[in-house]
């Protein structure tokens, strides 16, 4: 219910009352027996579990498997509550420093695990980082680092590519996302640098969580 964006209108025990999320109703007519986890409606007398929850909710058109829609809405509220938790923590100098603008998306994308597959002049080739099967469908153009998808058509700049991955189209909580990943990469980068430092191997870079796509 929280991933639909309904908030509880009041608990009695186990029993929560919520809006309908199915329907634009004046009064609150659904509860949820959280000890049960079922829920019953009473403008219309129905009942049942999650799945039928979804698929009163979800668009046919769109979905012909309601778990499909609750996977998509939950892997979307995870994301958001882990950036909500980033938002929160404490920032350091380098990551309030870092012109996101300015980034390289060949910089963004070695970061989180990602090398171009081909280089044809401006236009390297990339594994689409959002794309379960890794194809390499992604184009990025170091001229005017800007990346476009050949198989959905998708493109833009770093902060598009943000969105692709997180699935978040909070401007805020994007920017986060993005100095969070380079944040050790710079340190990393960094470190190669010292000439007195020990040569050591770089570590696998931590891949982000993505949304699910269907």
């Amino acid at each position: 219910m929280a991933a639909l964006g309904e908030k509880p209108i009041r608990n009695m025990e186990d029993l929560i009352l919520y809006y309908a999320p199915q329907r634009d109703d004046p009064e609150p007519m659904l509860v949820v027996d959280t000890n049960t986890n079922r829920w019953y409606d009473h403008a219309t007398d129905e009942s049942g579990d999650i799945i039928d929850l979804a698929a009163l909710k979800m668009n046919p058109n769109v979905y012909k498997d309601p778990r499909d829609f609750i996977l998509k809405y939950m892997n979307e509220f995870e994301v958001g509550k882990e950036m909500s938790a980033m938002a929160r923590r404490a920032v350091d100098t380098e990551f309030i420093s870092l012109n996101i603008k300015k980034l390289q998306l060949t910089d963004f994308l070695k970061a989180i695990g990602f090398e171009p597959l081909k280089k044809e002049g401006n236009l390297l080739t990339y594994p689409a980082p959002y794309d379960n099967d890794r194809k390499p469908t992604m184009l990025v153009d170091t001229s005017t680092n800007r990346w476009l998808d050949t198989k959905s058509g998708a493109y833009g700049s770093i902060y598009d590519l943000a969105y692709e991955l997180t699935g978040s189209c909070n401007m805020s909580a994007l920017g986060i996302y993005i100095a969070g990943q380079m944040q050790g990469f710079n340190k990393d980068s960094q470190s190669a640098k010292t000439p007195d430092s020990p040569k050591t191997e770089r570590p696998e870079p931590t891949k982000p969580k993505r949304k699910m796509r269907f």
